[in-house]
C-alpha cells in the first residue's frame, strides 16, 4: 500500500441505479425508461474518481455493508485506480444505495436514497496515518466523526481541508472551523445564514475562517466572495444528458485546482468546466473528463486564460 497519496478523501460512497424517463411519473402510474445504468456514487467516492481521473493519486476511506452493493462499490473504484485499502467493511450490514430518475428534457434528476444498516465511520476506523502524509483531504457532512478527526490530524500535519458542504447535518459546524475550503450548496449556505440572499450565505459561510468560501449555483455556475465583492463564476452550456453527481465533480475538480496553486476564479472556472462536461453522460462519473479534455475545452471555451500545471 502507498504511504503517501495527493488527496485522501474520508467520507460516503454509495451504488446508483439510474433510470432516464420522458416525465417524472405521477402518483400510481407506470412509466417506461429510455436509458438505465448502474454506476458508483457518493460525494466523496465520486470527487476521488474526478481527482484520479485528473491524474492525482487519492485514496479513499469510507465504510460499507459485506453485500452485493458493498462489493459493487470497491470494484468500480479499484477500476479507477483508486485505492481502497482502507474502506472499512462491516459485517451483516446492508450498504448504502440509491435510485435516480433523470428527466430527459431537462437532465434534471430525482434522488431516492438510503444509508442501509451500516453505522457510521467512526474515528478509530479512519486511518489518520494516510491522511498525515497527503497534499489534501477531502470530506463531506455525512460521516462528521471520522471527518472531524481527520479535519485535525490534517490541521496538525499542515494539509489543506475541503468540505463538500450539501446540508447542515449534526457535527458539520464544529467541523467547519478545521477546512481551508467550504464548498457549499445553496442548500447549505441557507441553512447556514437564514436566508436566500447569496451575499448573506457566502459571509455566513466566511464567518467560520475559510481561506475561500464558495456556493455552488447548477447551471448557472458558481459565486465566492473576494473581500465585499461577490463574484459570480459562470457555468458552461453543454449539451446535459444528466445532473447527477455534477456537485461532488466539481468539489472533485476544485481540490485539483487547488492543489495546483492557481487562485480562485481560475479554480472555479476549472471546477465548473469539469462539471459540466461530467453532465454529457448518464450518471455521476460515466462523464467525468480527464485533464487534457478539460484543458482542451478551456482552450476553446476561456481563451487566453491559463492554467499552469505543477511538475
Amino acid at each position: 500500500m502507498r504511504t503517501r497519496f495527493d488527496v485522501v478523501g474520508i467520507g460516503y460512497t454509495a451504488l446508483d441505479y439510474l433510470g432516464i424517463v420522458d416525465h417524472f411519473p405521477a402518483e400510481n402510474t407506470k412509466l417506461e425508461m429510455r436509458g438505465f445504468a448502474i454506476q458508483g456514487g457518493g460525494p466523496t467516492a465520486t470527487a476521488m474518481v474526478t481527482l484520479r481521473r485528473l491524474g492525482l493519486e487519492v485514496s479513499f476511506i469510507g465504510k460499507i455493508g459485506d453485500d452485493d452493493f458493498g462489493a459493487r462499490m470497491i470494484e468500480e473504484l479499484r477500476s479507477e485506480s483508486v485505492d481502497v485499502s482502507a474502506v472499512v467493511v462491516e459485517r451483516g450490514a446492508a450498504s448504502q444505495y440509491a435510485f435516480i430518475m433523470v428527466d430527459a428534457g431537462t437532465a434534471a434528476r430525482t434522488i431516492l436514497w438510503t444509508r442501509g444498516s451500516v453505522s457510521p465511520l467512526r474515528s478509530s476506523e479512519a486511518n489518520l496515518d494516510l491522511v498525515a502524509a497527503a497534499r489534501g483531504l477531502f470530506i463531506d457532512d455525512l460521516e462528521p466523526e471520522a471527518a472531524l478527526a481527520a479535519a485535525r490530524t490534517a490541521r496538525a500535519s499542515s494539509v489543506p481541508v475541503l468540505i463538500d458542504a450539501g446540508s447542515v447535518r449534526e457535527g458539520v459546524c464544529e467541523l467547519l472551523p478545521y477546512c481551508d475550503h467550504i464548498i457549499a450548496s445553496e442548500l447549505f449556505g441557507e441553512q447556514i445564514s437564514g436566508s436566500k440572499d447569496l451575499r448573506a450565505s457566502l459571509e455566513a459561510i466566511r464567518s467560520f475562517g475559510p481561506k475561500s468560501s464558495v456556493v455552488t449555483l447548477g447551471e448557472k455556475g458558481c459565486a465566492f466572495l473576494n473581500g465585499g465583492e461577490v463574484v459570480e463564476v459562470p457555468g458552461f452550456a453543454v449539451r446535459a444528458v444528466d445532473t447527477t453527481g455534477a456537485g461532488d465533480v466539481f468539489h472533485g475538480a476544485y481540490l485539483f485546482g487547488v492543489l495546483q496553486g492557481w487562485d480562485i476564479l481560475r479554480v472555479c472556472t476549472f471546477a465548473n468546466a469539469v462539471a459540466a462536461l461530467k453532465c454529457r453522460r448518464l450518471g455521476g462519473r460515466a462523464g467525468i473528463p480527464n485533464l487534457s479534455e478539460t484543458l482542451a475545452f478551456l482552450e476553446h471555451e476561456r481563451p487566453g486564460m491559463d492554467f499552469p500545471l505543477n511538475d
